[in-house]
């Protein structure tokens, strides 16, 4: 793989999708770190802090932030897991409910103007292509990762 083609490639896509982002949850009074939490709690209702903060590979404290700002504008609530005292479930509200929805579709319109000049055949393998890095990245441990290759 051409890793300075693959950069160009990242930085770009991920730069525009930010952007647009940035742009659909402004009426919202979200951030793109809240919206991306949000989306979580959406996707996955009950799932523990712990199992989200290891998802969207962030640190504790800037998750419990963006959590309480979450909570403080009635778009999820956290819950004391009845198993287990210590742990805190966390739901989305009928609110966020209804932007991940509507962001839903946005990102739905998004991908069919990015992949709109691909065939069906290369969206298969493209999808398939994604599955198999995404279940790769799921195994990282991220901040030992990022020890090993910072002390080269």
């Amino acid at each position: 793989m051409d890793s300075k083609s693959f950069l160009h490639f990242e930085i770009g896509f991920y730069r525009l999708k930010r952007r647009l982002l940035q742009e659909f949850l402004k009426p919202y009074n979200l951030k793109v770190f809240d919206g991306l939490l949000m989306t979580m709690v959406a996707a996955r209702p009950g799932s523990s802090q712990s199992e989200i903060i290891k998802h969207v590979m962030a640190d504790e404290a800037s998750v419990a932030r963006s959590f309480r700002n979450l909570e403080n504008q009635k778009l999820i609530v956290r819950q004391e897991d009845p198993d287990n005292h210590r742990k805190k479930l966390v739901f989305p509200t009928q609110q966020a409910q209804k932007i991940f929805n509507a962001l839903n579709s946005f990102l739905d319109e998004w991908d069919h103007v990015i992949f709109n000049d691909l065939t069906a055949q290369e969206l298969e393998t493209l999808d398939s292509l994604i599955k198999r890095v995404e279940n790769d990245l799921k195994k990282v441990d991220y901040q030992q990762l990022i020890g090993e290759l910072t002390q080269k």
